[in-house]
């Protein structure tokens, strides 16, 4: 993923995952003890369609074509964000190593995953890329969560706290109940979006726009006051989070002051607010930070974050086990306790299932239908 070249002096360039890669991971998976893995992953058209449009996704493939096949040396999908030589194997393997960390996570083989990707996707629409950004790797995640593994994920939530809003994350949620999307971002800025007034269906979305002379503390009032408790309602079966870091004051493409204390406070509240909903299922998704140095110090602080974070415990991971399996019944417990002796038999009736018996036999049966009996 370092392959994919930007123009000279461009802030996405690969010294960004260079430095990560040479400078910072060889000491911290020591210290740490985890492993730093490069799996071979690719993603398919199948796969893409899941959050972007088809033609779209035909114009990045011939775009990769034209330049890997010598005929042409650049391709400008919009004025910040191009194809050259190495693209194409950065762009994809990003996409795939996300997907590759969901499945990890979800079967169970990681509790927690950080994906190390450039360039960034949280700005690439369905239809168009944007802001240096192709594929939206993390929405790519999500949705592939949903997909792959729906009796266990219902409800998936994302969460963003890179200084420029996450326009392509909020687009894929915003008319999707079952997704969730909340960011804190430096407002006026790109990509001139992200007011607190986009609210999606039933409030899924929430918009906490900073000032450029926001303080550290507003940033951690907004998520520990704002943004987590709303998280905690919504009941996610599985957090994202586009982890961009510049947001730093060191970064110079933003005017935001935080520190990489401020980024491992974030990532605890949100690390443990996965174990309380659900079962610790939490994936962080490398997105903004153009200060290599600062982007170091601050991935360091996030990871260390995430590694001391403890795990859930007995009864947060009950608790989440019968998420999953109420979510694999035909009617929730809820909508179960609300029906009145009629409306339990008619339902009975209707599956072929006897309907005689006291109220809460009747009621017992019924929670015990799967959902593929519908």
């Amino acid at each position: 993923m370092t392959s994919h070249p930007e123009r000279i002096y461009h802030p996405e360039c690969p010294e960004r995952l260079r430095y990560l890669l040479q400078e910072v991971m060889p000491s911290l998976s020591a210290e740490l003890d985890f492993r730093v893995l490069q799996p071979p992953r690719l993603p398919s058209d199948e796969e893409l369609t899941r959050i972007h449009t088809n033609d779209y996704v035909k114009t990045v493939r011939e775009a990769f074509k034209q330049v890997d096949e010598g005929e042409t040396s650049v391709v400008y999908l919009d004025s910040e964000t191009s194809v050259g030589p190495g693209t194409s194997d950065s762009v994809l393997r990003g996409a795939g190593v996300t997907l590759q960390a969901v499945e990890d996570v979800c079967e169970d083989r990681a509790l927690r995953a950080f994906v190390m990707v450039r360039p960034p996707g949280h700005h690439a629409e369905p239809h168009t890329a944007m802001g240096f950004c192709f594929f939206n790797n993390i929405m790519l995640g999500l949705a592939h969560a949903q997909a792959k593994y729906p009796d266990l994920i219902k409800r998936a939530a994302l969460l963003d706290f890179d200084v420029h809003h996450g326009n392509g994350g909020q687009t894929a949620c915003f008319k999707e109940p079952s997704r969730m999307f909340a960011s804190t971002h430096q407002s006026p800025l790109f990509p001139w979006k992200g007011l607190s007034e986009e609210t999606g269906v039933n409030f899924n979305v929430i918009n906490v726009p900073l000032s450029k002379d926001s303080s550290p503390q507003d940033f951690r009032e907004a998520w520990e006051n704002k943004i987590l408790p709303s998280v905690r309602d919504f009941d996610p079966d599985i957090i994202f989070v586009s982890a961009g870091f510049d947001a730093h004051e060191s970064d110079p493409l933003a005017s935001l002051r935080l520190m990489e204390s401020d980024f491992g406070f974030v990532t605890d509240k949100i690390a443990e607010l996965a174990n309380e909903v659900a079962g610790g299922r939490l994936i962080t998704v490398l997105e903004g930070g153009y200060d290599p140095q600062a982007l170091g110090n601050c991935v360091s602080e996030h990871l260390r974050s995430l590694s001391r974070t403890s795990l859930p415990s007995l009864e947060q991971r009950s608790r989440t086990s019968s998420k999953a399996v109420s979510a694999a019944m035909l009617f929730t417990q809820d909508e179960i306790t609300s029906m009145n002796k009629n409306e339990v038999r008619a339902h009975l009736a209707r599956l072929g299932m006897p309907t005689s018996g006291k109220l809460d036999v009747l009621k017992n049966r019924l929670a015990e239908v799967p959902a593929t009996a519908a």
